[in-house]
Formats: structure tokens, sequence, C-alpha cells
């Protein structure tokens, strides 16, 4: 069943044509990639559905209603959480303070906020152990799963993140992705935006090609890892 729908997306900032006519679909339970050069208007697509950038035309559908240029704050109430490039953590605060944060909408049940928190510190047992550490004092991966956990807090029914890897070493990246291979056989559905083709594909179920605000490709994970143009254009090989 088909979750979360983009359709004939256009995007202009800056007065450029960013996004032009992107369609994809998520569908319940699935992972889903988006692979591209960085550039290629990745980020911006994940961004638009979000609500942070205005969308010109065409529609986000989200369960069979329509979040086109809604709020960022109702757009998250309804169940879609963003991971953003780059982090984007509070720095000052804590660890804890910061998963706290993903809580917003429902934060006056306690005993909800403290059973996802507890959650996500299952999953990720060095923020609890040290969530009262100052979050800028994290490595570059534990920062990641506290920006994971700030996303996994708002309790989403579809997780998009951006770039999961960016500026992460190779054995950290490679347990981040386990992390999102679980957290989707538990049945949340996920976004990957992802610079890292190679890893990205292995793991997805479906995968999108975007080139210059265009989706050019789609396929199975396993089709675009093993398609010509993917390979010479995005594996280096």
């Amino acid at each position: 069943m088909m979750l979360m729908s983009v359709e004939n997306m256009n995007v202009h900032l800056g007065g450029l044509h960013i996004i032009q006519g992107v369609d994809f679909h998520v569908n319940e339970g699935e992972l889903v990639v988006i692979v591209g050069a960085n550039g290629a208007g990745k980020s911006t697509t994940v961004r638009t559905i979000s609500g942070l950038n205005p969308c010109a035309s065409g529609k986000v559908m989200f369960e069979d209603a329509e979040v086109t240029n809604m709020s960022a704050a109702d757009i998250a109430g309804k169940g879609i959480s963003m991971v953003p490039e780059g982090r984007q953590l509070f720095p000052e605060l804590t660890a804890k303070e910061n998963l706290l944060m993903g809580a917003f909408h429902y934060r006056k049940n306690r005993k909800l906020v403290q059973e996802q928190l507890e959650t996500v510190y299952n999953m990720f047992p060095v923020l609890k152990k040290y969530e009262g550490r100052i979050a800028s004092t994290f490595s570059g991966g534990e920062q990641q799963m506290i920006t994971i956990g700030r996303g996994l807090m708002s309790r989403p029914k579809i997780m998009m993140i951006d770039e999961l890897s960016l500026g992460l070493a190779p054995i950290v990246i490679e347990s981040l992705f386990k992390v999102i291979k679980e957290l989707n056989a538990t049945g949340m559905s996920i976004l990957l935006i992802e610079q890292n083709a190679r890893q990205a594909l292995k793991i997805a179920d479906r995968g999108y090609v975007m080139e210059n605000g265009v989706i050019t490709m789609e396929g199975t994970g396993m089709e675009l890892l093993n398609n010509e143009h993917v390979k010479s254009a995005y594996l280096g090989l």
C-alpha cells in the first residue's frame, strides 16, 4: 500500500528551477533510496516534502491526504520525520535534550515520551550512557545517532534521512546502514537520500536516480546496482 507520493513536484529557489516535475513514491514498510551527485536536488526534494522549501506546483500525498506546503510542524505531526543533512543538532544542549526536541508535538504525554526515549536508548546504548553530555562533544558518528534518535522520538510513520554517511568513517557508515536496515525491518518506512550509492542501493527495496532536478531512472536496488550508467556515474566502475 502506498504511504507517500510526490507527484509532478516543481521547486524554484533563487530564481532557478531546481526540481523539475519529479514523481516517486514510498510504500508502507519500504526502504527507498534516491541517489545522485551532489547538487542533483535530492536534499531540496526532502526539504520541500518536509515543508522547509515551498513547492511551486505538483503535490505531496501522505496516507491519501495532501500535505503540500503545510507547515513543517504540522507535517512532522502527521508522522513524516526528517533527519537533516549535516546533523544540525543543538550543540550546547545535552544528548537527551536534543532527543526530547523530537517529542515536541506530544511532549505533555510524559509516559509516551519516556517509552519512546527508551526505544531510542535500546537502539543506541551509548546515548543512554552519556545522555547528560553536551552534543558538540560527541564524535560525528555519535552525533548522527542523536539525529536519528531525535527523528525517531517524533514517532514517525516514515523517516526521511538526508545524507546519512556524509563526513563519516567507513566503519561508522557501515554500522549506521545496519541500524537503518534494522529500523526498516520493524516496519518503518524509510526514504534515504544518499551520495554513497553502492551501500544505499545494497539495502534498498527500490531506488531512484536523480540528475539535475529530474528523476532519470528507477528500479529495484539490485537493478540499479547492476545498471551500466549507474556503475560508471556513481559506483566508479
